[in-house]
């Protein structure tokens, strides 16, 4: 028996319960397609998850777990069901699932070498695997992430310091209007907000020559300009910036190019996907988020650059040692790396674990032929819009994602947003698809990411089936 204190429970319940856990999973992972992909919580629903008091004495383990399974777990969106057009899914692997385990059950943080060496090394040996899938050069190196939100928050904080140093007075940075949320919040973060200028994109891609323009009308007005953001693979339209012209100017001016490709540089790895993205390795950073297009359980991201060394000037913590002297046993001998080094989070968990675990048990390949089946979904899905006249195709496919709106037979232009709206009501309110909507060029449009490798041919063909019945459907 251990002693309440001890917060431990005997190998035997231990056991137990981890089977537990597993099957939960498993069944999860297996039965995703026979399961609503959604389905709304009503007001007052989790009151009684709300409204629980201070649980002061112990409960069973096992009858907790049942009631997760049974109360909480159902009560979100399957992210990983094949029908899930919406967002960006992500579907799971098992091995990614063992990964994390492994990361929280070891309690590992990669952080100091002193502290994680042999994660430490799984962390670095990764992210260059990432940078070489990528086409980066060697040498390219990088740093994992809960998401993309703080890995280009980090590239941000190091192109500043890379070309202004301490100094960011008179700071500007350049993005399209494009650009995903969470970078211009990471910007925000950073007190650069002012700093950003956020130009009307053309055919939802960022303009060199507007760009251009800027960078000499900022040069001629005395301020700074030290980055340009471009993206690979919108969230929205799947959209890739002119890559190759941005790389040339920002060479040509002395700027950072940073690529944001959360969802759409792994899309690399593939071929086409080289071939569509491009330029993308003459960024000085990317942007890569595991947890979408490789397939890996929330959360990782990852931050990419051609030059490590930049990450360690801008964030080594030599720079900020005061009153840290019992960090001394933490301090890296010349061979060693300290990850906390080279990001803004000190104490981070081992992420990589899962994406090394699943690449070496699966192979890279297998993911390729993925993220392939994913380009080849989009193009099945874009080609049924272009063979029937009551469907428009708005934008895409492009690395997965494509936007797409229906016209009724009968009608003219007005009222075609409500249309939209009102297909995507009743196509959620199913068990089978989710999808979502967006604005294109003005217009209310359709979204469809084909992302997910359980989904397939036939389910774009019910979805597209689905979206026609419920656009001829009378109002």
């Amino acid at each position: 028996m251990t002693s309440p204190h001890e917060l431990d429970l005997t190998a035997e319940q231990m056991r137990a319960l981890g089977h537990q856990v597993v099957d939960l999973v498993v069944d999860h992972l297996r039965e995703q397609r026979h399961r609503p992909v959604h389905r709304r919580v009503a007001a007052g629903e989790v009151d009684h998850l709300l409204t629980e008091t201070v649980p002061e004495e112990p409960a069973d383990p096992a009858g907790l777990v049942d009631f997760l399974a049974a109360e909480v777990l159902p009560r979100s969106l399957r992210l990983g069901h094949p029908g899930c057009f919406a967002f960006i899914p992500s579907a799971n692997n098992f091995l990614g699932v063992l990964g994390d385990l492994l990361a929280s059950g070891f309690n590992v943080s990669p952080g100091a070498w002193f502290v994680g060496a042999g994660p430490a090394a799984v962390e670095q040996v990764t992210a260059r695997w990432l940078a070489e899938l990528l086409g980066m050069p060697e040498g390219a190196g990088g740093v994992f992430t809960p998401g993309g939100t703080l890995a280009n928050l980090t590239a941000v904080a190091a192109a500043r310091h890379d070309r202004l140093g301490d100094d960011a007075t008179g700071a500007v940075l350049y993005c399209s209007d494009q650009t995903h949320p969470a970078v211009l919040r990471a910007c925000h973060v950073l007190g650069l907000g002012d700093s950003l200028r956020v130009l009307p994109s053309t055919g939802h891609r960022l303009d060199p020559d507007r760009v251009r323009q800027e960078i000499d009308t900022d040069r001629k007005a005395g301020r700074r300009p030290f980055l340009v953001l471009a993206n690979a693979g919108t969230t929205n339209t799947g959209s890739i910036d002119p890559l190759p012209e941005l790389a040339r100017l920002c060479r040509e001016h002395d700027l950072w190019l940073h690529v944001d490709g959360a969802h759409g540089a792994a899309a690399a790895m593939t071929t086409r996907g080289r071939v569509a993205l491009t330029g993308l390795t003459e960024a000085d950073s990317v942007v890569i988020d595991p947890h979408k297009w490789l397939f890996q359980p929330y959360e990782i991201g990852c931050l990419l650059v051609r030059d490590p060394a930049t990450l360690h000037r801008a964030f080594a913590l030599s720079r900020f040692r005061e009153q840290t002297g019992y960090l001394d046993l933490t301090r890296p001998a010349p061979d060693e790396v300290n990850l906390s080094d080279h990001g803004v989070q000190f104490t981070t968990a081992a992420r990589a674990l899962k994406l090394w675990l699943s690449f070496k048990g699966f192979g890279v390949g297998a993911f390729r032929a993925a993220i392939d089946h994913g380009l080849d979904l989009a193009e099945h899905a874009a080609s049924l819009v272009e063979q029937d006249d009551e469907l428009e195709l708005l934008a895409g496919p492009s690395l997965g994602i494509l936007c797409l709106r229906y016209r009724p037979r009968a009608a003219g232009g007005a009222g075609l947003d409500a249309v939209q709206s009102r297909i995507a009501e009743t196509v959620n309110r199913g068990d089978r698809f989710l999808i979502a909507t967006t604005t294109v060029n003005g217009h209310r449009a359709l979204r469809l990411c084909t992302i997910n490798p359980r989904t397939t041919p036939a389910d774009v063909n019910s979805l597209i089936l689905d979206i026609l019945e419920a656009g001829r459907a009378p109002e």
